[in-house]
């Protein structure tokens, strides 16, 4: 788990240093998260996270960008059992900026795909063993940014089916649903 702290950690280390350059192309972006997650299966036993998230981007070939995020949030009534829960994520992958020729103008919107692998820990009342539980975790799914100036744009969606496989005694298996908005500066 240091390891993977570590690793992002120079990741943003990296992107801010980008930031200084001129040659830079890449965003930095603050959200706001709700997430819809399940205790197991079966039942469905849903609860909502809210939370926030900081994540970075470098553009490095014409669409296509390397993407790092640290994601966290906070519920503390679990599946209605009064507990607390604490998810906390380190994904790095792609994303995707879908061309769209059809908008027009400094303000057109730029939807973009992503997938991002990595790390999820739950801490908390029903985290697992010992209070604490470490496990794989996975984003897939898109949103859509509207520039408001050169440097700022509004991430006015983002939507992502979000996987982890984090011990809940059962199958250590968790779909969620993850929506988010915020701001972005580039």
């Amino acid at each position: 788990m240091r390891s993977i702290l570590l690793t992002t950690i120079l990741a943003f280390a990296a992107a801010s240093a980008a930031v200084a350059q001129d040659s830079y192309k890449g965003d930095v972006a603050v959200t706001y998260d709700w997430v819809r997650t399940n205790a197991g299966p079966g039942q469905c036993g849903c609860f909502g996270i809210n939370g926030a998230s900081v994540s970075a981007s470098w553009n490095f070939r014409g669409p296509w960008s390397a993407v790092t995020e640290i994601g966290v949030g906070h519920t503390s009534n679990a599946s209605s059992t009064g507990k607390s829960l604490t998810l906390t994520s380190y994904l790095a992958g792609a994303r995707y900026y879908i061309p769209h020729p059809w908008f027009e103008g400094a303000h057109k919107p730029r939807p973009f795909a992503q997938v991002l692998l990595g790390a999820a820990h739950a801490g908390g009342g029903v985290a697992g063993v010992g209070d604490g539980t470490s496990g794989f975790a996975s984003r897939m799914g898109g949103g859509i940014d509207v520039p408001v100036n050169s440097r700022f744009s509004l991430r006015v969606i983002q939507m992502d089916y979000y996987l982890t496989h984090i011990a809940n005694l059962t199958n250590d298996h968790q779909n969620n649903l993850r929506v988010g908005a915020g701001i972005v500066f580039r």
